[in-house]
């Protein structure tokens, strides 16, 4: 029973918080979220944050970290290609308002 009571408590939370999101790009996000949850179920647990942390280094060079994360550039034709892809909802004027917000 208890569970059930923590359930709903956090299921209030949520759609408390919900409600005040007026982005629409925020919510588009939150709903494909719940979306790949039904689709996938919560089969995966979450890693423990030990899992997703790693040790921070001192004295890395940029070269090694490129390195380690097997950092491939591309070119700017690349970039553009896959920036002409992208399906925008917003103009422009209203991406460039959201980074001032």
């Amino acid at each position: 029973m208890k569970l059930m009571s923590i359930a709903k408590e956090i299921r209030n939370d949520i759609m408390l918080r919900l409600r005040k999101i007026e982005d629409v790009k925020t919510l588009r996000l939150i709903q494909n979220q719940l979306e790949a949850i039904r689709i996938n179920g919560t089969k995966e647990e979450v890693p423990s944050f030990m899992e997703v942390t790693t040790i921070i280094k001192e004295n890395t060079s940029l070269d090694e970290i490129m390195a380690e994360q097997n950092y491939q550039p591309i070119t700017y034709e690349e970039f553009r290609a896959k920036a002409e892809q992208l399906e925008w909802d917003e103009s422009l004027d209203e991406l460039l308002a959201a980074l001032s917000k």
